[in-house]
């Protein structure tokens, strides 16, 4: 048996890219695919996550929010796996713009048989190649899809990155708080000092009691023991904030932020609102684009595909050379991807539901939280310009009074009592109202004045 001759080889190769030819004029007339779109490209940039090549570092003094927030984007490891992920979509999309491969076949006929087919004199071979010709713009489908996939990545890496932030600002509010509990009890510690000192002046000059020295020396050691409980709170705290950028021994002094301070309160009304543009409900948003590609491929796919071939048989009985050509497509008689179709309109309408759910559910959430947030607001006011001022007042009068022989220490001791009582219950509630409004701002994705967080 003959081999083929190379000039017979390089015919079908010339055969075959006139083939590709039909196979281009084919696409355009049946939803061809643009340059870039083939080529895998896709407008967008990846996630941002660590974007300088050195590590931030953590102040050695006075650490504020933006600081904090700042060293968690770039060195907290949840961000971290969105830049492979964003590199797995880049590596999708770009194969989801391949076209499928040619296909070499060699056939053999007419050997190994009887009488005059015995050997190989009559043998017929056949090389050829195929293309399939994908129509109906599938190519373009799967890139839009794979596209689209990658939308809900930066969806989820936004979505991400706003927990990180609220979370990061939740831990800034409790090392604040811890501070300014730290340091109401080094203030009551010292006012236990104070009477202790003022029980013992009255002892040595007779007008007091040891019961009331013995009253005052317990006051002092329960305060030394707030001291100590606030001060493994503080550090507690501080642990906790840094191991938001993987920092297990603090290197600041102290957080510094005003945790009285209060932001205007935009009506109810417009904060719902702003959850339709939420991270959350931007995450439904990307995904119901997903899930009409998804649709638009499916009805591509309706259309089969076509097949074109070509090449050159060897004839060896007749010591002759001959060009054949293929063309074949799936006629659409019983599967034309209904089921395909249909499930993907199905999806789209379940996304819509899961959104309008997110967006109910979110909207319930907020309603609570505000309310919550207004309660906190207006007891703070009333602690800071009633009672508080009030609570002062009584313990600098008690203890003039208990040096004057007035009073006794038991009214010393209550109003001191009270005024840490009220104290700590105006640091508790700041610290409430800043957790509510952190929570509130993770919801809509955005602070109350409409800044980036």
């Amino acid at each position: 048996m003959k081999q083929i001759p190379l000039k017979a080889a390089v015919l079908v190769i010339t055969c075959f890219a006139g083939l590709l030819g039909l196979s281009a004029r084919l696409r355009a007339e049946h939803g061809g695919e643009p340059a870039a779109r083939a080529e895998g490209v896709a407008p967008g940039t990846a996630p941002a996550t660590k974007q300088s090549a050195a590590p931030r570092k953590e102040s050695s003094g006075v650490l504020t929010l933006p600081e904090a927030l700042a060293l968690a984007l770039t060195e907290n490891p949840e961000l971290a796996p969105f830049a492979w992920q964003e590199r797995a979509n880049e590596a999708r999309i770009l194969q989801a713009g391949r076209r499928p491969n040619p296909e070499l076949s060699l056939q053999v006929e007419d050997v190994l048989g009887t009488g005059i087919f015995s050997g190989g004199n009559q043998a017929q071979t056949t090389l050829q190649l195929s293309q399939v010709i994908e129509l109906g713009g599938k190519r373009s489908g799967r890139t839009e899809v794979a596209s689209q996939a990658r939308g809900i990545t930066r969806s989820q890496y936004e979505l991400k990155r706003v927990e990180v932030l609220a979370d990061v600002t939740q831990r800034f509010i409790q090392v604040v708080a811890a501070q300014h509990a730290l340091d109401l009890a080094l203030t009551n510690r010292q006012l236990a000092e104070d009477a202790l000192q003022t029980v013992q002046t009255r002892a040595e000059s007779g007008k007091g009691s040891v019961l009331e020295e013995r009253k005052a020396q317990v006051a002092l050691a329960r305060g030394s023991l707030l001291v100590e409980a606030a001060g493994r709170e503080l550090n507690a705290a501080r642990k906790i904030l840094t191991a938001s950028w993987q920092n297990t021994a603090p290197m600041f002094e102290r957080a510094e932020a005003d945790l009285f301070a209060r932001k205007p309160v935009p009506p109810i009304e417009e904060l719902v609102g702003r959850i339709s543009t939420s991270p959350e409900i931007a995450r439904w948003v990307s995904e119901q684009k997903l899930r009409e590609a998804e649709i638009k491929l499916a009805g591509a796919r309706r259309l089969p595909n076509l097949t074109v071939g070509g090449g050159i048989r060897r004839l060896e009985g007749f010591d002759d050379e001959a060009f054949v050509f293929d063309l074949s497509v799936p006629l659409p008689l019983f599967d034309r991807n209904q089921g395909g179709i249909t499930e993907a309109r199905a999806l789209l309408d379940l996304t819509k539901a899961e959104q309008e759910a997110a967006q109910f559910r979110l909207s319930v959430v907020l309603l609570g939280l505000y309310e919550e947030m207004v309660r906190d607001i207006r007891v703070m006011e009333g602690l800071e310009k009633e009672i508080l001022p009030k609570a002062e007042d009584a313990l600098a009068i008690s203890r003039e009074g208990y040096a004057q022989g007035r009073f006794s220490y038991l009214e010393v001791l209550d109003a001191q009592r009270t005024i840490f009582d009220v104290r700590h219950e105006y640091i508790r509630t700041a610290t409430s109202y800043h957790q509510f409004l952190v929570e509130i701002e993770r919801l809509i994705g955005q602070p109350f004045d409409g800044r980036e967080p």
